[in-house]
């Protein structure tokens, strides 16, 4: 048997954490620089206000019913791994699948599934706080689905069980479900199988598994196998090997001075040398581009170059060196919303292959970044950076609706009063 934990309104149930005051009021998170809305709260989407939304397009007469909240990604980061370290204690394999789900290995346990299931929303609320709902089936797919049925249930705790792909009321629900809603079905391929008479995801697993591998995939072959009871996809099978990768922002207030850019480039560039160390991947190129307000057609200016690196790199230096220079032969007095680094030609760092004459050095940059990583997990990624990076740095994003982070920095702790 596998499990889902989902937790529910995630950021806004972070947000809600410390503030017991925004229970029931209607809260939105917003995205990097307060553009727009990326998250809401079960009473925010009661108002009709849509998934997107830029905020200053929100309705006044509903904003002023409405709380806001810029997006707090390390608290959510840090509450979120709290729960997952929750679930680890009570189940034998915990998969993390996103910053709110993470599916369960139940495999080998003896329990009665819908007590299971009660007691770990029950853990995660006592121990952290948040609310979640959990779905149990015999394999990942059909716990996907189970999760989302919990969260149908009015009552806590939300709990979905079926404990088999016999089960009527599993049959009675994917004959009422379009294929889309089935975990690693996109549009584009939902489409596909609308094409050839599939239009429910019973008929997807009624479908030949030789039809499926010759029309489509074995991942969707697999898929409709698990929604047949028997387990054979993992969380790689629908994962596909990272092409690319871009360190993007606009900043909370245009950009005229170039040092200013290189402060903002070098914290771009750590962000990436951290995305590649951790995929365990190297970069063979690197680009960098900028640009000015496009609202501002007569002075808009958007310039980008590329250039190869000596040989592939994860080192968060040698990045850095190859976009400072990139940025000198780009920059040019103007006004700059946006500046990003990108990263691309990614192989397995496994693959590496030196130079004639770099004798131990690889070994020892490696070694480097493993301790820049490990000291930045540590201690915060203020703790070691490239050059100068206080948080008022003019390319800091908006954040004018930030939360404090209350369980990561001693100097933004709850307070409490007793009376």
């Amino acid at each position: 048997m596998f499990a889902l934990i989902d937790c529910n309104n995630f950021y806004a149930a972070c947000e809600r954490l410390f503030e017991p005051r925004l229970e029931g009021v209607p809260v939105g998170v917003l995205s990097n620089n307060d553009g727009c809305v990326i998250a809401r709260s079960e009473e925010f989407k009661a108002l009709d206000i849509p998934m997107g939304i830029p905020t200053h397009k929100i309705d006044p007469a509903l904003r002023r019913r409405v709380v806001l909240k810029s997006s707090n990604y390390t608290l959510y980061g840090d509450l979120s791994a709290r729960v997952q370290q929750v679930l680890a204690r009570q189940v034998p394999t915990l998969e993390p699948y996103s910053i709110d789900e993470c599916f369960l290995d139940l495999r080998g346990m003896q329990e009665d599934w819908n007590v299971l299931g009660a007691r770990l929303v029950r853990s995660v609320a006592r121990e952290v706080g948040l609310p979640v709902s959990i779905g149990i089936a015999p394999t990942r797919t059909l716990a996907k689905l189970a999760n989302r049925q919990a969260k149908t249930q009015p009552t806590r705790p939300q709990v979905c069980v079926w404990q088999s792909a016999d089960a009527p009321e599993l049959a009675a629900h994917l004959a009422r479900l379009s294929p889309r809603e089935v975990w690693g079905v996109g549009e584009r391929l939902n489409a596909r199988l609308a094409g050839m008479g599939v239009l429910t995801a019973a008929a997807l697993r009624e479908t030949p598994d030789s039809e499926l591998r010759r029309r489509f995939s074995v991942v969707l072959a697999r898929t409709a196998t698990e929604l047949n009871g028997h387990p054979c996809l993992s969380m790689s099978d629908l994962e596909t090997p990272r092409r690319s990768i871009l360190c993007s922002r606009s900043f909370g207030r245009p950009l005229r001075d170039h040092a200013a850019l290189a402060g903002a480039l070098r914290h771009h560039c750590q962000r990436a040398g951290e995305k590649l160390r951790r995929d365990a991947m190297q970069a063979s190129a690197i680009g960098v581009y900028m640009r000015t307000n496009p609202h501002h057609a007569g002075t808009f200016r958007h310039a980008c170059e590329w250039t190869a690196l000596p040989f592939p790199s994860a080192d968060t230096q040698q990045l850095n060196r190859a976009a400072q220079r990139l940025l000198a032969r780009l920059w040019q007095p103007a006004a700059y919303q946006k500046l990003g680094v990108m990263l691309t030609e990614l192989t397995p760092r496994q693959q590496s292959q030196t130079t004639l004459f770099d004798g131990a050095e690889p070994a020892r940059r490696e070694a480097l970044m493993e301790a820049w990583d490990a000291i930045r997990a540590r201690y915060g990624r203020q703790a070691l950076t490239l050059g100068p990076q206080p948080s008022d740095a003019p390319w800091q994003m908006n954040s004018a609706y930030r939360s404090a982070c209350y369980t990561t920095r001693w100097d933004e702790l709850p307070r409490a009063r007793a009376r």
